[in-house]
């Protein structure tokens, strides 16, 4: 099976699971509570194991550190530009943490954009390399540009996954709630690390240093089809938890919210990271990789990730408002966004 026929394999594969756990929840065979503990399992367990992986066939270089520097500004500006606007709508406090966790958590990994960025960016990107000869391009480096791709996206998904535990689940208990606000800053991040939530941090910090290791990932990995295994079935857990927590009845008095979340996530955030990367291209410093400046900007249109229900479910935020949020926001993107990064990306 070629990248793009996976790739649209994986998006039948999470629209079922996602109407699947709206059912089960609808006919009553499963509480919507069952999504904590499913998305836990899709976290800790699928999640984490395949960014282990898919981490440790990183190319070894000097010039990822870039992701280090850009991506964590990618998560906490757009998070705390949206909370004045959310607080200026009149949200709840839940509901304006919701929109700063919408706003700075992209839907970059397995879900949609490394595996996007593993789909189409390769052909393009041997086009301007191979001047055209398309037809003399093997499969063999085809391949290895969407692995290329498709690690570099996961390298910007660790790196948001690190500025998430640092910068937003203390954000997140904040407009939680609880009197968990007050507690010391140093306490806060702490327990965040400590907790099994963060294992998908942990495991893909674990494949990075095993890339730059000298010790290979394992042939049967891939010869096995472990890795993409794990993708389809964690996305398939992940898109059934969110189905559970559906309400398709809250979309509509979200409006204001919706428009703010499209705004920051289709103008603001490629803006942005359009910027950072010129200003990584001019400072005398080695500049990033070809193929990392285009998977950065690909993953810039990204709309909203699933995380953001997730994350809402399981810190006790407004999770019913997350779903419209996520929903609404990812429909805009496949709708409008995805159609026009289709005809732009070369030889798509």
């Amino acid at each position: 099976m070629d990248p793009r026929t996976e790739f649209f394999a994986l998006v039948f594969v999470s629209a079922i699971s996602i109407f699947a756990g709206y059912v089960s929840r609808q006919r009553g065979w499963l509480h919507e509570d069952v999504s904590r503990k499913v998305h836990w399992v899709t976290i800790v367990i699928l999640w984490s194991s395949a960014g282990f992986f898919a981490l440790w066939n990183l190319e070894p270089s000097l010039a990822n550190l870039w992701v280090l520097a850009i991506e964590p500004l990618l998560v906490v500006i757009p998070a705390f530009l949206i909370i004045p606007l959310g607080k200026a709508i009149k949200l709840q406090r839940k509901q304006v943490g919701v929109l700063a966790l919408a706003a700075g958590l992209r839907n970059s990994g397995f879900a949609l954009g490394a595996f996007l960025a593993y789909a189409i960016l390769p052909v393009g990107n041997l086009l301007r390399q191979e001047a055209g000869l398309a037809g003399a391009l093997s499969l063999e480096r085809a391949n290895e540009l969407s692995i290329s791709a498709l690690a570099y996206g996961l390298l910007i998904v660790m790196t948001m996954s690190m500025a998430v535990v640092i910068f937003l689940f203390p954000m997140v208990i904040h407009f939680a709630g609880d009197g968990q606000d007050k507690q010391h800053i140093g306490r806060v991040i702490y327990k965040s690390f400590v907790d099994w939530k963060a294992m998908l941090f942990y495991s893909s910090a674990a494949g990075i240093a095993l890339a730059y290791s000298p010790i290979p990932c394992p042939a049967f990995v891939f010869d096995w089809y472990i890795l993409k295994a794990l993708i389809f079935i964690g996305s398939a857990t992940a898109y059934f938890g969110i189905g559970l927590r559906l309400h398709v009845n809250h979309l509509r008095p979200h409006l204001k919210s919706h428009a703010l979340v499209a705004a920051v996530k289709f103008i603001a955030t490629p803006l942005l990271t359009l910027g950072l990367l010129l200003i990584a291209r001019n400072t005398g410093i080695a500049p990033p990789p070809g193929m990392l400046d285009q998977t950065f900007m690909l993953i810039a249109f990204m709309p909203t990730a699933i995380q953001v229900v997730i994350v809402a479910n399981l810190f006790h935020l407004d999770a019913r408002m997350a779903g419209s949020v996520w929903l609404v926001n990812t429909l805009i993107f496949l709708c409008l966004v995805l159609p026009v990064i289709l005809i732009v990306t070369p030889r798509l």
